[in-house]
């Protein structure tokens, strides 16, 4: 093994030139010889020539395996065996995938490997005799093999240069954090020249025409990593700093014989960008060309992460506050409860109550004084580590630690500290203790909105705490909801009646529909737990339309079997009500039947009309107009809406069973009844009351002007035959 140098002091004080190597495969020791004497000063472009040796093909390829930065092989043909060169071409272009080496066979023994057929099935550069290589001729030939394959090389590099540009842009275009873009940034470009990632990435953070004093650091790597998020300015080197500098000024590339910079000029709308490597060496041009091209990527995926930085902005901020939004207080309960407990953090949900009446009183720009102080007081008591967001309207969330969030923040929060303009804020708010949650981000947030609601719903103030046995609850009745739609859509859903009776002799002038639900395991579900959930899920609608049609056969049965008199009263709830096809839509069922309207009373809430009392007046006016009757259910209980009750277009008032309770107990209550009662004898309407249990309520209600009931003290709710065999027995009593 042979390396050929300069002679000491020739060249002196010139940078020395990589050697390039050359292996010679030949058992013929004579001919080795005088090939080492022929190339022993032989030079490629100022490169000297390193030559290597191998007496066999075994020995040759083991060779390559631990030297594979030969540029050029002279092979003999016929070594240990006939074919040993052939058998080693194969093997360097198969077997060891190198293309870019160039191969020139010698012989000299011509007729064992035929010139031109080896040539063309043999991936090789040339094939000469032995006795034709004399010294200008095998250094013509060495000359030429080299050149072909320096021009090989540069291909196949900048092949590989570029599809190493082409994945790195891909994943440029990717990266949403400028942190991680100059990481990629600086080692992308390191992999690409093949030195190490020793460089620095300075962006114009504040905008493109600040000062380039004023850049900062984003990106450090290798031996500068200490700078990381530093001002440029910090860089001790002053030849640095100054390239860095004077890349951004000029808004130009440049490069120096230990080290390059690249400008990125932002695509007019990102910051602008220089990157500084430590190459240690001269680049080549090919090099150059590959800087080049990496450039347009990087700074395209700058602009990608600029553009990303902005929709964040969009995303994560809250425009009118300049605080973080429901969004990103989301990201962040995610990292919070995706870490193994005990977490120790709490999530705290606050409301503005009066944001809403404010806003629609004195208009938006009260509504944004609102936000504003309310963000700024709980700014104010929450510093970091907490971070205050605002979820919606009036809606403000706050996560941190449990112990800075454990004090009841109501009263601070509604008195403020100081303030003048705004002395009073309207607060109530509930927290949730994320070591006790169990579910996602979005769910936290929910369970909290929903105890807002069902606080304020209750007509409650201040603090609620979150309780996990509530997520179990919620998801009991999630549940009891998809059993429920089934047994609507499967028609399971059934009515009973109750008697509804003459207090002066008992007999039966009515009755009224009551749903009725047994669930897949035979279980009785009273309405009270079942009717919420259909008005919370909305199956209150198709649910109230079958109660409604069961109603009009039984008023069919009840004619059908001598009672073509008799009415039957049905609840509709608030959300039937207020479709405005509710009144066509009972018409059309009635007339389907074959039913008088007069027989089907239809009995509301005072809820129902008072929550829009214009629309819910004008449905019953309709209601009235088509021959239904209409009934005002647990009157008293309810909006106390006395003073509207009057221009409401009902026929009957029915006394709440409260009321009712409590009359024949001699309660002061008794006085409540007695003007209900009153009221509608003054307004021409019947009264029927609720709940009638014993003989001395009975008999108190008809003394004071009730002359209808309906109890237990009467009959309980039961299928139709069952009720129309009570009004035979009645019929054969009378």
């Amino acid at each position: 093994m042979f390396e050929f140098r300069e002679e000491p002091g020739e060249g002196t004080g010139a940078v020395a030139a990589a050697p390039l190597t050359v292996l010679s495969v030949d058992d013929d020791q004579a001919f080795q010889q005088s090939l080492r004497l022929a190339l022993s000063d032989f030079r490629f472009n100022d490169s000297p020539l390193r030559l290597l040796t191998a007496s066999s093909a075994a020995e040759a390829e083991a060779l390559l395996a631990d030297q594979p930065d030969v540029s050029a092989i002279l092979l003999d043909v016929v070594m240990e065996t006939d074919d040993a060169g052939l058998r080693l071409v194969r093997a360097v272009r198969e077997q060891m995938g190198n293309s870019e080496v160039r191969i020139v066979l010698v012989t000299g023994q011509p007729g064992l490997a035929p010139m031109q057929q080896t040539l063309e099935q043999l991936d090789i550069s040339d094939y000469w005799l032995k006795t034709d290589l004399y010294r200008e001729r095998l250094r013509g030939i060495v000359t030429g093999t080299l050149r072909t394959w320096r021009e090989i090389r540069a291909l196949g590099r900048a092949k590989r240069g570029l599809q190493q540009i082409v994945q790195a842009g891909r994943q440029l275009a990717g990266l949403r954090d400028l942190g991680e873009f100059s990481r990629h940034v600086l080692l992308e470009l390191a992999d690409l020249l093949e030195v190490p990632p020793d460089g620095l990435l300075c962006v114009r953070v504040d905008h493109r025409d600040a000062p380039p004093a004023s850049a900062r650091l984003v990106g450090a790597a290798g031996r500068f990593a200490p700078l990381a998020m530093r001002p440029v300015q910090d860089i001790d080197d002053p030849m640095i700093r100054d390239l860095l500098l004077e890349a951004l000024t000029r808004g130009t590339a440049i490069g120096t014989p230990s080290s390059q910079v690249l400008f990125f000029d932002g695509g007019g709308l990102a910051p602008q960008a220089a990157v500084y490597l430590a190459t240690e060496r001269s680049l080549d041009e090919e090099e150059h060309e590959l800087l080049r091209v990496f450039a347009t990527h990087a700074n395209a995926g700058l602009v990608n992460v600029d553009l990303a930085a902005r929709l964040d902005q969009v995303a994560y901020r809250d425009g009118l506050l300049g605080i973080a939004n429901g969004n990103a207080l989301q990201r962040e309960l995610e990292q919070v409860l995706a870490a193994p407990e005990p977490r120790g953090q709490s999530l705290l949900v606050v409301d503005l109550d009066q944001y809403t009446h404010g806003s629609l009183a004195l208009g938006p720009e009260q509504g944004d004084l609102l936000l504003q102080r309310m963000a700024g007081r709980l700014a104010q008591l929450y510093p970091p580590p907490c971070m205050v967001a605002r979820l919606q309207e009036g809606t403000f969330g706050v996560l941190g630690p449990s112990a800075a969030l454990a004090v009841d923040p109501v009263a601070a929060l509604e008195q403020g500290d100081g303030e003048h303009v705004l002395p009073f804020l309207g607060v109530d708010a509930v927290r949730v203790d994320l070591d006790e949650y169990r579910g996602a981000a979005r769910g936290a947030v929910a369970a909290g909105l929903t105890l807002l609601r069902k606080l304020r719903a209750g007509g409650g103030h201040g603090l609620v705490e979150y309780r996990a046995e509530a997520e179990a609850e919620n998801r009991a009745r999630f549940l009891e909801s998809r059993a429920l739609y089934q047994a609507v859509r499967e028609r399971r859903i059934r009515i009973e009646l109750q008697a509804q009776v003459c207090l002066e002799d008992g007999s039966i002038v009515g009755a009224e529909a009551l749903a009725r639900w047994t669930d897949d395991d035979g279980r009785e579900v009273p309405p009270g737990r079942f009717i919420p959930i259909a008005e919370a899920s909305g199956l209150i609608v198709p649910l109230g339309q079958r109660i409604i049609e069961q109603a009009c056969e039984a008023l069919r049965e009840l004619a059908a079997a001598g009672w073509p008199e008799l009415p039957i009263a049905v609840n509709v709830s608030p959300l039937q009500l207020r479709r405005r096809e509710f009144a066509d839509e009972l018409l059309a069922t009635v007339s389907r039947y074959g039913i008088e309207p007069r027989r089907l009373e239809i009995e509301i809430t005072e809820e129902a009309v008072m929550t829009d009392y214009q629309a819910g007046s004008e449905t019953l006016a309709r209601l009235r107009r088509l021959g239904f009757p209409v009934a005002v259910d647990d009157f008293g209980t309810g909006y106390s809406s006395l003073r509207y009750v009057h221009s409401l277009p009902v026929t009957r008032l029915k006394l709440d069973r409260h009321f009712t309770r409590e009359v024949g107990a001699g309660s002061a209550e008794r006085s409540v009844a007695d003007m209900i009662i009153a009221l509608a004898r003054r307004m021409g309407l019947d009264v029927v009351a609720e709940g009638v249990e014993v003989p001395a309520q009975a008999q108190w209600l008809q003394e004071h002007g009730c002359r209808c009931g309906q109890g237990y003290l009467f009959a309980r709710p039961e299928p139709l035959e069952a009720f129309i065999a009570r009004l035979r027995a009645e019929s054969r009593a009378g």
